[in-house]
């Protein structure tokens, strides 16, 4: 009897181990590099892929250390020489785009941001923060963000790189804060979260990847986990390079994305769920101003630099207002200069029955 019980033991344990690494296996798929979504578009047939960024572009970023150990997993390389990881949610393919089973909600949208100021003309080349992480709670079809939009406006076409963390079970398998990519182009005017349409985004690295999970998150009042992003177009290739720090994640291609320079640069907070619903928290739940940066409890983006005249330099708090549409349901506050922080702004708040104004 007791060999039996040591038998199921051993069934039971090495069972777990096996649903656990299946777990964590279906999180992405290693594929060909020249296979992946982006090359699926004709306008991609010939596009040569850009391993790393140019010495022009290379020297404009940022020097400090690396941050790949805020992701899920090791840091060695994911997949086999001339393979990528690409993530994988539940998906059907359709055409042109790789449509979830659960459809994913973009509706009852509230934002804490700061923004250029509407006559504002300045062109920029791209932007970057270092955001601190956080795990919002969520409901089904709700999502809740720490964001970037690099916006360019032709006549009546838009095209927007979108770039930061989310909270999205619409878009996710869980509840987890994940490096998310969304983009608009002037080919594709529906738009697209990371991989999931032919174009776009293009994946070059081997363990960072969007819709990769952070396994750090920060704590109320204790421990703040940061990761830093970075989005700007390399004067030599004309690609839209996504980073964190000296490393090259992916990029949103020329041929796609083929405008030179963006004309609104938006920093903060923006959530999203079913129209008429409950809207989700945002950042730590919290309003900034309640609780204040030096405590280190609300959510924050800092170091917030654009690219200038081939520069990455701080943003300009003359350039920029704070717009929130939902005041009673969340708030932000740009800081502007802070020692050893840079340009910074904290956002957030618990959401709610926020309605407009």
């Amino acid at each position: 009897m007791a060999s039996y019980c040591l038998l199921y033991i051993f069934i039971y344990l090495c069972s777990y181990h096996i649903a656990q690494t299946v777990q964590k296996e279906i999180e992405y798929e290693c594929v060909d590099i020249y296979k992946q979504p982006a090359f699926q578009h004709p306008l991609m047939k010939d596009h040569q892929i850009q391993m790393r960024p140019s010495v022009d572009f290379q020297t404009t970023v940022s020097t400090e250390p690396e941050t790949s150990d805020l992701f899920t997993g090791k840091a060695e390389e994911r997949c086999p020489k001339g393979q990528v990881p690409i993530h994988i949610p539940q998906i059907n393919y359709t055409n042109d785009f790789v449509q979830p089973n659960r459809i994913i909600t973009e509706a009852n949208l509230h934002y804490a941001i700061i923004r250029p100021f509407e006559n504002y003309t300045k062109i920029w080349g791209g932007a970057q923060a270092v955001f601190n992480i956080y795990k919002p709670r969520v409901l089904r079809n709700q999502f809740s963000k720490a964001w970037i939009w690099l916006n360019h406006r032709e006549k009546d076409v838009i095209s927007s790189i979108q770039f930061g963390w989310a909270v999205h079970i619409g878009l996710y398998r869980d509840d987890r804060p994940r490096l998310t990519t969304y983009w608009i182009s002037n080919r594709h005017q529906n738009g697209c979260y990371n991989v999931l349409c032919r174009g776009g985004y293009v994946q070059v690295h081997k363990t960072i990847y969007p819709g990769m999970a952070y396994n750090k998150i920060s704590v109320l009042g204790k421990r703040q986990s940061t990761a830093h992003l970075l989005v700007g177009q390399d004067s030599r290739t004309k690609n839209w390079l996504l980073m964190t720090r000296k490393t090259l994640i992916g990029y949103w291609p020329y041929q796609i994305f083929s405008m030179q320079g963006v004309s609104q640069v938006f920093f903060g907070g923006y959530t999203g769920g079913l129209a008429g619903a409950i809207s989700p928290p945002m950042g730590a739940g919290t309003f900034p101003r309640q609780v204040g940066y030096r405590n280190k409890f609300a959510c924050f983006m800092k170091q917030l630099k654009y690219f200038e005249d081939k520069r990455l330099v701080d943003i300009d708090s003359n350039e920029f207002e704070e717009y929130v549409d939902s005041p009673k349901c969340y708030d932000v506050w740009y800081r502007e200069f802070e020692i050893r922080s840079g340009e910074m702004l904290t956002f957030g708040g618990p959401g709610g029955q926020c309605g407009i104004g």
